[in-house]
């Protein structure tokens, strides 16, 4: 199950009352595609964007730049709070609730089509460009995939 919030300072307040991890997601951007990862070997993780947990003493956009750097070797900064949600779902074996804050980053240099990147010297990412209308995410991690089509058009320049 699914609840977006009002605003991030809203979320952030819910997930402190309730104890809950918060957690950032990282879509990277370039015109009509979405960088997503898999596992190598690939598993049962299946296909994801850099996330992880927001630290104590850290803000969820500080969070998202740190994730970034760490699971996908890029040094991308100023990112864009694209919405904040409420996650709950019953996965194998247990019940997950957390809060999730997703940004954009928008890939401004040329990045090559596919990549590898060692995350905390244990986890093997194979990096490669979704079409961004249809990326095939999996654990929920498309929830703020219309929250992100809508300020990709607000930034686009209309004729």
């Amino acid at each position: 199950m699914i609840t977006f919030y009002d605003t991030q300072d809203h979320a952030r307040l819910d997930a402190a009352m309730r104890g809950l991890r918060e957690k950032a997601l990282c879509l990277v951007t370039r015109p009509g595609q979405l960088l997503v990862f898999e596992h190598v070997p690939a598993g049962q993780a299946g296909v994801q964007v850099a996330a992880g947990g927001v630290e104590p003493g850290e803000t969820s956009a500080q969070a998202a730049v740190r994730e970034l750097r760490e699971e996908t070797g890029l040094n991308l900064t100023a990112p864009t709070h694209v919405t904040s949600y409420l996650w709950e779902a019953a996965l194998p074996h247990r019940f997950t609730r957390q809060v999730c804050h997703a940004f954009m980053f928008h890939a401004r240099t040329p990045l090559p089509g596919t990549w590898d990147h060692v995350a905390e010297q244990r986890h093997l990412f194979r990096f490669r460009w979704a079409p961004l209308h249809a990326p095939g995410l999996d654990w929920e991690m498309d929830a703020a995939l219309p929250h992100l089509h809508a300020l990709l058009k607000e930034k686009t320049p209309h004729d």
